[in-house]
């Protein structure tokens, strides 16, 4: 690389002169960047291979995650809870308590027939998928 001669230094002298608040704010972003990349260099400097290897197996297991909720029956099925649980925070007239003798009055609602039918059935493949996959792991 070539010394620069001294009309390019006049030229940027001049620049940088004509410029100055933009060249201040250029600068005063430089410290922020800076002091962002020190930030950074220490947290990797604070990173063992055990956490990465912790956080490479979280990213996994996200990843799997992820994966199995776009299955359009999984999907369907976090929509409808998801769905269920925000009809029920947007309207007032939820009690805050509900004895023996009202649960046992809303065991003759066809909804929440429903929707205990939708539960245990939850929990059957809960309670398979659990004993299948201690199975495994065993």
């Amino acid at each position: 690389m070539s010394e620069p001669d001294s009309t390019q230094e006049d030229a940027v002298t001049e620049a940088i002169a004509d410029h100055s608040e933009e060249v201040t704010e250029f600068a005063e972003r430089l410290d922020v960047v800076n002091e962002l990349l020190a930030s950074a260099e220490l947290g990797m400097a604070a990173l063992d291979d055990d956490m990465v290897v912790s956080l490479a197996g979280t990213g996994e297991s996200l990843g799997e995650l992820a994966d199995a909720s776009t299955e359009p029956e999984t999907a369907r099925g976090l929509r409808t809870l998801v769905d269920a649980v925000g009809e029920v925070e947007a309207d007032d007239s939820v009690p805050e308590e509900m004895g023996p003798l009202a649960l046992v009055g809303a065991l003759g609602d066809p909804d929440v027939q429903r929707g205990l039918g939708y539960l245990v059935a939850v929990a059957q493949a809960l309670g398979r998928n659990v004993r299948e996959n201690g199975e495994e792991s065993g």
